[in-house]
């Protein structure tokens, strides 16, 4: 487009926008901040985008959604939908009410679909009583959709009897309880194992929903998600005519759950009754295996794919690379990052990680290079993976660099994690005194993270004054003193001085080796 100069055609724009913003938003927020007059359709398009990304993020979408009143632009009810979503999966509780307030101003809670997205906002960020005076406002102007959004949120604080009274209450108003009012309810429970999933399963089973593949995918998806799964296997077993869906829900939360040859035997029982595997079906399988160090089951999930003929799409390529990098098997996971065709940053950022993990500092430091050259924008994780790398290679210089780039050139707001990996970078180098010139500027002044760091960093070092300081700063951050206090004992071990580690063994008592759970290691025997 832009070698023929479509991209300067306004219908042109908006189009690529419509298609990028189901894809990935910052892609889509790149295509429309090169719009020179972006309308109200542009500015919708990106909201949208973020509503529905994996990881939205309100701090980008409401400058985006004030700047349109800003430039004078009349906001539709669309305008005010999107932003409300990001708000409910953000639970930007104080945000959303604002832009309440805004709505009332405008006059557009006279739409049933704003009025529906106000109930589920306010249930999403726990503000039940909102939710629900907003819902008895809107007598004659309920649908399925009111009715499902407060039921699903009075599950998700665990009210099963509000919940029974709602379906009641429904019925009697004439609405049909179907399939579609189930599943939304059953969608938004995280009550599981609790009494409001089973409440609800228990409902479907009397009204026979059970029979309706979609509600019982539902209830099963309901049951796994939350790590129950005795009961959703009950549920599976009884399905008779199961699809990829409802396989592939089994799967992952059996491989979420760590139990891989429960998961495994799954994969096998699809094929066998007719069901071919996809992507989505060894995603979960491949992360339990890189996080159990299951080489060989990984392996033979690698066959799996082969045999169907899946591709190495950027999701499943990145799994492999994870899986053979943390299993160890660095050539292996070369082999396929090299093989796939749609590399994104995640693919790169797990190949990156893989090198780091492996001690291969500076190859992970020159991936992170060529991913740059590539034109993929490293994000907040990618900088996390390469600032460790840095950190346990050693180069001190470099990391700094990218910490610098990272603000500077990627305009990306530093976490904890990463200030945490500074400290750790600085520390080992030995540069105790200029990571706790780093601590002393962090806008966060209790953060664990980088004090713990530099506690480790004058153990290494043996600073026990630095060190005492560190510790006193971990005292208040109570989850964190018993290491603290490990630490600075070890530290006193080193410099000999005995009498100051019996007095901080003494002020720790008992709890600090009740506490301290012992490690473990997994070895697999001819993987």
């Amino acid at each position: 487009m832009i070698k023929t100069g479509l991209n300067l055609l306004p219908f042109a724009t908006s189009k690529l926008l419509a298609a990028a913003a189901l894809l990935d938003a910052p892609y889509a927020r790149s295509i429309f901040d090169r719009i020179h007059t972006p309308n109200l359709f542009n500015y919708n398009t990106v909201l949208r985008a973020y509503s529905i990304a994996p990881n939205p993020a309100v701090q980008e979408a409401l400058p985006l959604f004030k700047s349109v009143k800003a430039q004078g632009i009349p906001l539709d009810q669309f305008s005010f939908i999107s932003t409300l979503k990001i708000c409910a999966r953000c639970l930007a509780l104080e945000t959303g009410r604002q832009l309440h307030g805004s709505i009332l101003r405008s006059g557009f809670q006279l739409y049933l679909t704003v009025r529906n997205i106000l109930i589920h906002f306010y249930c999403a960020c726990g503000g039940l009583t909102g939710a629900h005076q907003l819902f008895d406002e809107m007598p004659q102007r309920r649908d399925a959709v009111s009715w499902s959004a407060l039921i699903g949120g009075y599950l998700q604080i665990s009210q099963p009897g509000k919940v029974m009274g709602l379906f009641r209450e429904m019925h009697v108003s004439g609405y049909d309880i179907n399939a579609a009012s189930i599943v939304s309810a059953l969608s938004a429970s995280s009550d599981a194992c609790g009494r409001g999933g089973g409440l609800l399963h228990g409902y479907c089973m009397k009204v026979g929903l059970c029979s309706d593949l979609n509600v019982a995918t539902a209830i099963v998806t309901m049951y796994a998600r939350t790590g129950c799964m005795g009961a959703a296997r009950q549920v599976f077993d009884v399905i008779p005519r199961r699809d990829l869906v409802l396989y592939n829900c089994m799967v992952d939360g059996y491989a979420k759950g760590g139990l891989v040859d429960e998961s495994l035997a799954l994969v096998h029982q699809m094929k066998y009754e007719g069901v071919r595997p996809d992507a989505a079906t060894f995603v979960g399988l491949l992360s339990a295996c890189a996080s159990s160090g299951g080489l060989a089951i990984g392996r033979h999930i690698h066959e799996h794919v082969q045999e169907e003929r899946l591709e190495l799409d950027a999701t499943l390529g990145t799994a492999f690379v994870d899986m053979y990098s943390k299993c160890g098997c660095l050539d292996k996971a070369t082999e396929i990052f090299d093989r796939m065709r749609d590399r994104d940053v995640k693919a790169w950022t797990s190949m990156i990680l893989g090198f780091g993990v492996n001690g291969r500092t500076a190859a992970a430091l020159q991936l992170f290079y060529e991913m740059e050259e590539k034109g993929v924008k490293p994000n907040e994780v990618t900088f996390l993976v390469v600032l460790s790398a840095c950190s346990h290679g050693g180069l001190v210089e470099a990391g700094k660099e990218l910490f610098e780039r990272m603000v500077q050139e990627y305009g990306l707001s530093p976490r904890m994690e990463h200030y945490g990996c500074m400290v750790d970078l600085l520390g080992r180098a030995g540069l105790l005194d200029e990571a706790y010139e780093l601590i002393k500027s962090l806008p966060l002044k209790e953060d664990a993270v980088a004090w713990r760091a530099l506690l480790a960093a004058c153990k290494i070092h043996g600073n026990i004054e630095l060190g005492e300081m560190a510790q006193q700063a971990l005292v208040p951050l109570c989850d964190e003193q018993l290491t603290g206090s490990i630490l600075l004992s070890s530290t006193y071990a080193l410099a000999g001085r005995w009498v100051d580690v019996a007095r901080m063994r003494d002020l720790e008592g008992e709890k600090m080796m009740d506490k301290k759970e012992p490690g473990c290691s997994i070895i697999e025997i001819g993987g």
